[in-house]
């Protein structure tokens, strides 16, 4: 891929000073073994209004490296709560803009895009990644690019395969619309906060077939933190592959259906001679 030094997702520290904690993003896909199914874009963002207490800041859970508090609240226009209004009118008609969610501290926002195949898939994800205005679909290698692969008949085997570079090439225009529309850049002065620094690709989910496979975000307490230690750890794989496998149902069916005529047809003809024989 051609390397655009393209969002790389890190909370600097001028970020943690502003006491924000990046939106986290889980990307959910399921892909049956004839390419069709559906993929989720569920974003997490914290909301110290749905808390009585300070929210701690997660790179710092117990509170002795005076990393701050979680204010995201404070700096978007309309509240965190707002960004559903800003999805359901910009998000392309791809995706669907389902209820957001509230869990505990947690504002949950989904958009969902289903596909009847993988041709169709490969479209809605072209489109996505074209909306970025700093990026588009011909900057990658055709191996950045997602791929699947199936094979077998009454026991069908599929491999999905994409890159990190180009899943996150999906969301930017998310995080370029929000950051732009959103943000109060009167209380962002100064520190230095860009939109990579707004969100954070956090878990990725991937189903195929009968296989799942999960790469999640985890606090690893021996990893370095600037001056501290223990800090949020996210995937860091460049590349994404799960193969699955199931029985081909519609065929299984056809075949035995099939059988059951042939069975029943030859059962038919003995019956007939039989009869006739005794005649």
């Amino acid at each position: 891929m051609k390397r655009l030094g393209f969002l790389v997702i890190a909370i600097i520290f001028a970020f943690t000073l502003v006491g924000c904690w990046a939106g986290e993003i889980t990307v959910d896909t399921t892909f049956n073994l004839d390419g069709s199914g559906t993929r989720s874009y569920i974003l997490y963002v914290m909301d110290e209004s749905l808390s009585d207490e300070d929210i701690t800041n997660p790179d710092d859970p117990d509170g002795t490296e005076n990393k701050g508090k979680v204010h995201n609240n404070t700096y978007i226009e309309g509240g965190v709560v707002a960004m559903q209004a800003w999805f359901e009118a910009n998000a392309p008609k791809i995706l669907t803009v389902e209820p957001m969610k509230t869990e505990g501290i947690y504002r949950i926002f989904t958009l969902t895009m289903k596909f009847k195949n993988f041709d169709e898939f490969v479209a809605q994800y072209k489109e996505l990644v074209n909306l970025s205005p700093t990026i588009t679909w011909d900057d990658f290698e055709d191996d950045d690019k997602p791929q699947f692969k199936s094979s077998g008949f009454l026991t069908k085997e599929a491999t999905f395969t994409e890159s990190r570079a180009i899943l996150e090439a999906s969301m930017d225009w998310a995080a370029d619309g929000i950051y732009n529309d959103l943000w109060k850049p009167e209380d962002l002065d100064g520190f230095g906060v860009t939109k990579a620094d707004i969100h954070v690709f956090a878990n990725y989910k991937l189903k195929v077939g009968n296989t799942v496979f999960e790469d999640l975000q985890r606090f690893d307490p021996d990893a370095v933190d600037g001056e501290g230690t223990g800090k949020v750890v996210y995937p860091q794989a460049p590349k994404f592959q799960t193969k699955g496998k199931a029985m081909n149902m519609p065929m299984v069916i056809l075949l035995v259906v099939g059988g059951v005529v042939v069975l029943g047809g030859a059962a038919a003809g003995v019956y007939f001679v039989l009869k006739k024989k005794k005649a």
